[in-house]
């Protein structure tokens, strides 16, 4: 997992979790609608400390994934490490909104968060022209790829998921297309959806697109995720900082683009 992002979605899961939210002691929290402020990360590891984690481990894919990992001044330098050292399999989760030298990952996984100029603009505070544009190019270059949304009840919801997947219909019917319930991160109105709400967006989703799936938010975890760095007992599984009086805190961990070292990854 990486630190650091160049837009600045209201709903950024980020904000109440800085670490995988399918760690134990996060499972089931997400229910949770007084979420606070993560603590940002205080211990970021060199290249060099990624390999000696990485050693240790018996491993074949790899997910490089947010706040935002294309940012990463090295994010070339550690893919082609994952290849060289390791022959994984390597995967970007991104925002597309600015792409990094992709010839050693395998496959891009794009956060979609609005295809709506003004909703989009609305919900991160950057234009998506570049964004399609990045997502257009990626998808001709013939490279493995995967769409996500969030879904957001009267906000990003059942509209502009067909918004989003007329979109990539028009691209190419075939294009995997994951929904994501939203969870609540940050000083926001907007409630979780429903399992029933998430269903109905995928099958509006289905009317343009051949590979719809989505979460319903109830699933249960079936494997145990753990964290390789830091150890799980490192963890610190304190209450977040309170959103109420917060918001100059809020606003420095939404805005701070200088860090984007590698920071705790989990496996």
């Amino acid at each position: 997992m990486f630190w650091g992002c160049n837009i600045r979605c209201r709903g950024c899961y980020c904000k109440r979790r800085i670490y995988s939210p399918m760690l134990k002691d996060f499972v089931g929290q997400h229910v949770n609608d007084d979420p606070g402020l993560a603590a940002p990360p205080e211990k970021f590891l060199s290249l060099h400390e990624v390999t000696q984690e990485l050693d240790k481990l018996d491993f074949d894919r790899v997910l490089l994934e947010g706040q935002e990992a294309s940012m990463d001044p090295e994010y070339a330098d550690i893919t082609e490490m994952l290849h060289k050292r390791y022959g994984t399999y390597n995967v970007l989760l991104t925002n597309c909104y600015e792409l990094p030298d992709l010839k050693d990952t395998d496959k891009v996984a794009f956060g979609i968060k609005a295809v709506s100029p003004d909703l989009h603009l609305d919900y991160t505070a950057v234009p998506n022209r570049n964004i399609l544009q990045n997502f257009y190019d990626v998808y001709k270059s013939g490279i493995d790829l995967v769409v996500e949304s969030i879904y957001i009840p009267g906000y990003i919801d059942c509209r502009e998921t067909e918004n989003i997947a007329r979109f990539l219909g028009s691209i190419n019917k075939d294009i995997p297309y994951v929904l994501l319930p939203y969870f609540k991160a940050g000083n926001n109105v907007w409630r979780r959806p429903t399992p029933v709400e998430m269903e109905t967006a995928a099958e509006t989703a289905k009317k343009y697109m051949h590979n719809v799936y989505h979460f319903r938010g109830d699933e249960e975890i079936k494997q145990e995720v753990l964290s390789v760095f830091p150890e799980i007992d490192a963890l610190t599984f304190s209450k977040p900082t309170p959103l109420v009086g917060a918001l100059g805190y809020k606003h420095e961990l939404q805005t701070d683009l200088q860090n984007q070292l590698l920071i705790p990854g989990m496996a």
